[in-house]
C-alpha cells in the first residue's frame, strides 16, 4: 500500500516539474537551451553547484517532454520550444 502512495507522490512531483518547464518555454518564444532551463528552474534542489548535474537532470525531463510531444526540439537553433499544438 505504501509503495502505491510513494509512486503517486513521485508522479505528481514529475508532473509539476514538467508543467514548470512547459510554462517557462511558453514565455520564451525563441526557446531555451537545456542549461538555461536548468538554471531558470534551479533544478539542483540547492544540493549541487555542479552545472553538469543540473543539466543532466533537465535533459532527462526534456527528453520525456519531447517524446510525449508537449515540447519540441529545434535542432538547428539548439533549443527547446513550447509545442502550442499540444493541448
Amino acid at each position: 500500500m505504501r509503495d502505491t502512495h510513494d509512486r503517486e507522490m513521485a508522479q505528481l512531483g514529475l508532473k509539476y516539474i514538467e508543467d514548470a518547464v512547459v510554462n517557462l518555454l511558453t514565455r520564451h518564444d525563441a526557446g531555451m537551451t537545456t542549461h538555461e532551463i536548468a538554471e531558470a528552474l534551479e533544478l539542483d534542489l540547492g544540493r549541487s553547484t555542479d552545472s553538469a548535474v543540473r543539466d543532466e537532470m533537465a535533459d532527462g525531463i526534456l527528453r520525456l517532454l519531447v517524446a510525449t510531444g508537449r515540447i519540441r526540439r529545434d535542432q538547428e537553433a539548439g533549443v527547446y520550444k513550447d509545442n502550442p499544438d499540444m493541448l
